[in-house]
């Protein structure tokens, strides 16, 4: 169920800072829900929550095999960023590192960028890069090598790079990252899967088709075998710039597209960990599996509204879809108390919330009377293309059913992950996505993201909406009152239809240890910090 987060908070997810590097220089921006100073001490950046999962490390942490399972097998390249999604990105994050890191809070801390100085004005930022760091190959990591990885993603209007002027090298281990424009996001940015960092020299040698199957990184884990839709292994990196990680030997990302079969497995003691929902994460939890629960993101559907002639482009029939929804009973039937309804995006989150927003409450009556003002008394034809990474299925049948009760014949479709992400980023014309928007602790990343970006092209955005984003982008700290007027605009103009926010609920093999859950609001383990009782492995 942390799936939900994957498309965009794993754009964040880089690298732990060494514990005996230099701290960072508090930077121009800061985010709404935090005022603590972006520096990063010697001794920790993060605190362990007090669960089981999260226990701090005694004795002898090191060794042992982490399994992970995947719902679907990457969908894109995972060793060349230039090309991958955020689902490849999550797939190689234990053997590809970025610049910085962007924890929950808003905090930003080093990575293979040891300080940061951002210039008055906001349109560049200067990064000091880690000295020393070899890549997995042992060619050298420096500003040439940074560069290089970044003007790739820039030229290929990599998701997260649209602010990007220029990428230029200052010394051979400083660089300087200009922007269009100022932007309360653009370090943010900077923690993202664009900044991940390949070697150049196995580039060279063996050509794009011989990284894109094959990443090559800094990361605390060198990359080992992918066994093609089955399985993706990596090892220790035993010359990790930062000599006490990783305390695992190894990873193994193993799919099993099956959910029931994924919790099997979970119980056998198969895989380490296990996110669950509904009725399964209460078995999970009355069985005694130690757990963490975090924030979650809102499950919506995109349809497809840019081309006049689609029944979607009609705002009344976009309204329908929403009073036929019944989101209360959906939510309490399904989710088993880790699901609300959501008729906004983000409702549980208070710099997004709008008080006082009249809900789409459930009305078949009102919705059959949208549709007949909309020109479609017996309804239409449409497709449910559904994101089985994220939106468990029991979901997309009851919306499908729950339209079909007021005349719109749909037809349900579970597309793999290639087929989803030509759709999610190359447009579709028959209906509606189902589809999950995560979180991110600065709003104005979500807006950038899903509404300025390569994401979602056949959706139409309402009149105002990018001038919104702009003007809540561009203020030096984020501005409560701008972000929700952005998500007032979006529910005016019905260019979504949201209808849940998610609990998530991720258990733990007894005995396997992940100090970072819910320390970032992300859905994939740190396998970095990770470690396994000797009793457990």
């Amino acid at each position: 169920m942390l799936g939900l987060i994957l498309a965009t908070s794993l754009l964040l997810v880089a690298c732990k800072s060494n514990p005996t590097t230099t701290t960072t220089t508090k930077p121009a921006t800061t985010t709404a829900t935090t005022t603590k100073p972006v520096t990063t001490t010697a001794t920790s950046t993060t605190s362990a929550p007090s669960t089981t999962a999260a226990a701090t490390p005694t004795g002898d942490q090191y060794g042992g095999t982490w399994v992970e399972a995947l719902s679907v097998a990457p969908g894109r390249p995972i060793g060349y960023p230039p090309e991958a999604a955020p689902d490849s990105w999550s797939d190689a994050i234990m053997c590809l590192e970025g610049l910085v890191r962007m924890q929950s809070d808003g905090t930003i801390v080093p990575c293979l960028a040891t300080s940061w100085t951002p210039s008055a004005d906001g349109f560049s930022i200067v990064l000091n890069l880690r000295k020393g760091v070899k890549f997995h190959d042992g060619s050298d990591f420096n500003a040439d090598v940074c560069k290089w990885n970044m003007d790739l993603n820039m030229n290929a209007k990599q998701m997260g790079t649209n602010n990007w002027k220029s990428i230029d090298k200052v010394d051979d281990y400083t660089i300087r990252v200009t922007f269009t424009s100022p932007g309360n996001t653009n370090l943010a940015y900077l923690a993202g899967g664009p900044t991940f960092q390949i070697s150049k020299a196995y580039f060279d040698k063996n050509g794009l088709d011989g990284v894109r199957w094959h990443p090559v990184g800094t990361g605390p884990f060198v990359f080992k075998s992918y066994e093609t839709n089955a399985k993706l292994t990596y090892v220790k990196n035993t010359s990790y710039w930062d000599p006490t990680k990783p305390y695992l030997d190894s990873v193994v990302l193993t799919v099993i597209a099956d959910s029931t079969v994924r919790k099997l497995a979970f119980q056998k003691g198969d895989i380490n960990r296990f996110a669950a929902q509904g009725i399964d994460a209460v078995n999970l939890q009355q069985a005694g599996y130690p757990f963490e629960t975090a924030p979650g993101g809102t499950y919506l559907l995109n349809p497809d509204s840019k081309v006049a002639t689609q029944p979607w482009s009609n705002i009344n029939v976009r309204l329908a879809a929403s009073y036929a929804i019944d989101r209360e009973s959906m939510c309490k039937a399904l989710g088993f108390g880790f699901m609300n309804p959501a008729y906004q995006i983000y409702p549980g989150y208070p710099s997004m919330h709008i008080n006082g927003l009249t809900p789409t409450t459930f009305n078949v009556a009102k919705a059959k009377d949208l549709l007949n003002q909309a020109g479609y008394p017996n309804g239409f034809k449409t497709t449910i293309h559904s994101n089985t990474r994220v939106i468990p299925a029991d979901y997309t049948t009851a919306i499908a059913n729950q339209l079909r009760a007021i005349g719109i014949d749909v037809t349900t479709d579970f597309p793999e992950a290639g087929a989803w992400n030509n759709m999610y980023y190359g447009g579709w014309s028959d209906g509606l996505l189902n589809n999950g928007f995560g979180n991110l602790s600065n709003p104005n990343m979500n807006f950038m993201f899903y509404f300025t970006s390569l994401a979602l092209p056949s959706e139409k955005n309402p009149p105002g909406l990018i001038d919104g984003i702009n003007a809540s982008l561009v203020t030096p700290t984020v501005d409560k009152a701008k972000v929700q007027a952005v998500i007032q605009l979006l529910y005016d103009d019905m260019t979504l239809i949201p209808y849940a926010e998610q609990v998530s609920v991720t258990f733990y093999k007894k005995g396997s240890h992940d100090p970072d859950a819910n320390a970032y609001g992300v859905s994939w383990p740190n396998f970095w910090n990770c470690w396994i009782d000797k009793s457990a492995r």
